[in-house]
C-alpha cells in the first residue's frame, strides 16, 4: 500500500482556519475602509454647496444653504459604528447628527442636521434641491469597493504569510 507524506498542508489547513476566525474583523475593517471615501467625498460635496442667506418661497426658492447650514451640515457629518444584522450583514452608516446652530420657534434646539440634508437633497416647496449624497455615491463607488477589496487582500495576505 503506498503513502503520501504532504507537509505544507497542515500548515496551510491551519492558516486557513485562522483567516476563517479573523474573517469577521476582516469585514469590519473593510467595511469602514469602503466608507471613507464615500464620507470624504460627501463632505466634498457640502463644500461646494452654493451658498444663499435669503429666505426662499414657493415664488422664489433658494438655491443652497446659509453660510452656518452649510457649517453645520459639514461638522455633524460622521460614520456610525458598525452594525451586525441577523442573516449576516455588516455594515455602517454614513449620516448627520445633532441639531444645526439656528434656533427658531419650532426647533428650539436647533434644526435637526437630518432633516436639513434630506431637504437640501430633495429639495422642498422653498429650496431647489442639490442632490450631494447621490452624486458623492455615484462618483466614489469604484473607488470604496477597491479600497475595501485592498483592506481584504491585505489582512489574508498578512494571515496567510
Amino acid at each position: 500500500m503506498a503513502s503520501i507524506t504532504v507537509k505544507g498542508l497542515d500548515e496551510y489547513a491551519l492558516k486557513i482556519d485562522r483567516m476563517g476566525k479573523a474573517s469577521e474583523e476582516i469585514i469590519k475593517r473593510a467595511v469602514y475602509k469602503g466608507a471613507e471615501p464615500v464620507a470624504d467625498a460627501i463632505k466634498a460635496g457640502l463644500r461646494s454647496l452654493p451658498v444663499d442667506d435669503s429666505y426662499g418661497s414657493a415664488e422664489h426658492p433658494v438655491n443652497g444653504v446659509s453660510r452656518k447650514q452649510k457649517s453645520d451640515l459639514i461638522e455633524s457629518l460622521g460614520t456610525a459604528p458598525i452594525q451586525e444584522f441577523k442573516k449576516g450583514y455588516i455594515s455602517t452608516k454614513i449620516g448627520w447628527d445633532g441639531y444645526g446652530s439656528i434656533k427658531t420657534k419650532k426647533y428650539p434646539k436647533g434644526v435637526p442636521n437630518q432633516m436639513l440634508m434630506r431637504s437640501v437633497e430633495s429639495g422642498t416647496s422653498f429650496r431647489k434641491k442639490n442632490p450631494v449624497v447621490r452624486k458623492a455615491i455615484n462618483k466614489v463607488k469604484k473607488e470604496s469597493v477597491n479600497a475595501m477589496g485592498q483592506e481584504i487582500d491585505l489582512a489574508c495576505s498578512e494571515i496567510i504569510k
